[in-house]
């Protein structure tokens, strides 16, 4: 007798060969879409909403398989949607898809799967799990353009130990060609982006600002000596690292870039970029899945990764690593492996021995 799996079907290309091939490989798959949000009608890229759970359940249907939805909108709303918008009201740049897999969809597919006396749990994630002696970790995906690792970082090896990814190995014109052949609807259909919930809103900006309106208001960039050179169009649209979007008045020798933020006044210092390049960041709320001194590490999705050494709680870099913004998630690495990783708490720059900012502990 074939045994139960658990197939969180999204609606998308990639979920739907995922069902499929467990399906070719002699599993009995159960679907699964989780309703995390309500989404603007006719957007493309986006996970949820009528269109998507329709698309999942015409998935299911088309591979003879059970289909179940799970309502998850206030969940979604308190763990993930309210945080992100007071992080982003205190000047910090949250990720929130981290979010989502580590407090809601994970724990949620291994609660249902519980429910219904499922082991397993397969999703469409670019990614790959790998046995160690201490257990199972996380690690890049076959297709570096796809990889998912890094918004996967916070998993336990309890937890992976029950997901399957078999997307790991593959490539999305692979999948694609795979979803032709088997004759699936949503062969071509577009991919999911990132920070999706926010497209029905107009992007995350919009959203901060509609759910915070003070974070709207615009204020002045202030250079290193003091000087207001600019206008930003308000805190929710900015971030560390930036320059599009801003308005100049006064013309600098040199680009500048934000620095920092000061929420309370609505104040974006900039800097020229070889200044606000990172030397060190210590971790907020660090998880890590086995010893580590030395990795590389990445400071944001698909970002490259940057040799570093691990002393405590902080990550120090060996060469001048991007800017980096208190909020963003750094994720370290051993080979492939996903090690551990945290959340940016202070950050020291290059052009400073004294810590720029801080942080909170993560919510």
């Amino acid at each position: 007798m074939a045994e139960r799996i658990l197939v969180a079907l999204s609606g998308g290309v990639d979920s739907a060969v995922t069902a499929f091939l467990l399906k070719q490989a002699g599993w009995e798959p159960v679907g699964i879409h989780l309703r995390l949000f309500d989404a603007a009608p006719g957007l493309d890229g986006v996970c949820c909403g009528d269109a998507a759970a329709a698309d999942a359940r015409a998935v299911a249907a088309q591979l003879g398989i059970p289909f179940y939805v799970r309502d998850l909108r206030p969940e979604f709303e308190r763990h993930v949607v309210e945080p992100t918008v007071e992080h982003y009201a205190r000047a910090e740049t949250p990720n929130p898809c981290i979010l989502c897999n580590h407090r809601v969809r994970i724990p949620a597919l291994l609660e249902l799967a519980d429910a219904l006396g499922i082991r397993y749990v397969a999703t469409g994630h670019y990614v790959r799990k790998v046995w160690t002696p201490t257990g199972w970790r996380i690690a890049e995906a076959r297709d570096l353009q796809r990889d998912q690792s890094y918004v996967l970082y916070r998993l336990t090896p309890e937890q992976v130990e029950r997901l399957v990814f078999l997307l790991g190995e593959y490539d999305k014109p692979r999948v694609r060609a795979i979803a032709r052949d088997a004759g699936l609807f949503v062969a071509q259909k577009p991919s999911s982006v990132g920070l999706c919930f926010a497209k029905t809103y107009g992007g995350i900006g919009q959203l901060v600002a509609q759910r915070r309106p003070e974070t709207a208001r615009p204020g002045p960039l202030v250079d290193e000596l003091g000087h207001v050179v600019g206008s930003h169009p308000g805190i929710a649209f900015v971030t560390i690292g930036q320059r599009r979007g801003l308005h100049w008045t006064h013309p600098t020798p040199e680009r500048r870039y934000i620095a920092s933020i000061e929420p309370e006044g609505a104040i974006a210092r900039v800097a020229p970029r070889e200044r606000i390049l990172t030397r060190a960041v210590q971790l907020v709320d660090p998880i890590w899945h086995e010893p580590v001194t030395t990795g590389e590490a990445r400071l944001r999705y698909q970002g490259q990764r940057i040799p570093a050494r691990v002393e405590g709680d902080w990550v120090i870099f060996d060469e001048p690593a991007p800017p980096l913004a208190p909020g963003q998630s750094v994720v370290l690495y051993v080979e492939d492996r996903v090690v551990g990783g945290g959340i940016a708490g202070q950050i020291e720059r290059v052009s400073a021995g004294e810590p720029m900012l801080a942080v909170s502990a993560a919510d």
